[in-house]
């Protein structure tokens, strides 16, 4: 029988012809789903980038956000009886020997003194005498509770670089219920802060340095010699009659307990000094931050960095090497 027809074409060939477009939209359905997957992805890339993007210019952004980094030509200390030099070298303080204020000129040559290098003689070899000043805020026998006066000095001297290493004499006190709580160290030290945050120029550097290991002294000096004649574990003792400074480390009575007690409040100050830095640093848009536990971590390793006066202080060797930890430290300034 002969096939039915309709318009002049055979069921055969619209068979045919459904069969050519069946193919045709499968080829056409396919292509459009893998250009459908091209473009997802191109656009997951797309938005990715843009994330990435996004975020690089939100971190720039922050990071250009404060006001650029000062020369540091005003220079201004602050602290105890370490940044002033005590018995350094000679008797009572000997500026010309303090890691950070330190100076060698014709008469410290003639004189044959100390040369420890100081933060003050590098910052004049790489920026020059011109507008250059050093101020000494820090005052010997001071605790962080005269932190706020000398923060104020620095900012009456429009310091444009402010040194931070102050707490020692409130780890070294004459009883243990002497040394301050965390709240009362932190109150000191943030009242400086705060006002050197607020009256410092734009643009201000605050290196603030941990503490030293003072628990380092008693272990490493007790073979030492004061001036050649006594003992410096028999110069401690007086400590016995309030003769000597920091009976709660060095007094003989305490026992290894005691000390282990004395050295935990050194280590929790300068986790406050820590925290206190970074949330100053994250707050403050126009000064820049630094804190570094360099210090703590080096520690005493050579008898020698103490002072042949005293077997308290450092001598002008320890003194060198503040200067050194600090100034090469990683976490401060990279003047």
């Amino acid at each position: 029988m002969q096939a039915s027809a309709v318009g002049g074409l055979s069921n055969e060939q619209f068979d045919d012809e459904d069969i050519i477009l069946n193919h045709c939209l499968v080829i056409s359905l396919s292509r459009f789903l893998l250009l459908k997957e091209v473009i997802m992805k191109a656009s997951l890339r797309c938005y990715l980038l843009l994330i990435l993007t996004t975020g690089f210019l939100l971190i720039c952004s922050a990071a250009q956000a404060k006001d650029p980094q000062l020369a540091p030509k005003r220079i201004s200390s602050t602290g105890d009886s370490i940044t002033e030099a005590f018995n350094a070298e000679l008797p009572l303080v000997n500026h010309w020997a303090s890691w950070v204020n330190g100076y060698r000129g014709f008469w410290e040559w003639m004189l044959g003194l100390s040369n420890v290098n100081s933060h003050n003689q590098r910052i004049l070899a790489q920026f020059g005498e011109k507008g250059y000043r050093n101020f000494m805020e820090a005052v010997s026998g001071t605790d962080s509770d005269d932190f706020a006066r000398q923060a104020h000095r620095a900012v009456v001297h429009a310091a444009t670089y402010v040194t931070v290493f102050m707490g020692h004499n409130d780890v070294c006190k004459g009883d243990f219920e002497d040394i301050p709580d965390d709240a009362e160290f932190e109150g000191n030290m943030r009242a400086g802060f705060d006002i050197l945050a607020a009256g410092l120029p734009a643009g201000a550097a605050i290196y603030v340095a941990g503490l030293v290991d003072i628990y380092e002294l008693w272990v490493v000096a007790h073979d030492k010699q004061a001036l050649r004649i006594a003992d410096c574990e028999k110069l401690w003792a007086l400590t016995l009659v309030d003769l000597f400074p920091c009976s709660t480390m060095l007094d003989p009575r305490i026992g290894e307990a005691g000390r282990q007690y004395t050295r935990s409040r050194n280590m929790a100050f300068n986790q406050i000094l820590t925290d206190l830095v970074y949330e100053y640093n994250a707050a403050d848009d126009r000064h820049h931050w630094y804190y570094t536990d360099d210090v703590f971590d080096m520690g005493i390793p050579y008898e020698s960095m103490i002072s042949d006066i005293d077997c308290f202080h450092p001598s002008v060797g320890g003194q060198r090497e503040l200067s050194e930890a600090t100034w090469n430290s990683t976490e401060g300034p990279q003047f």
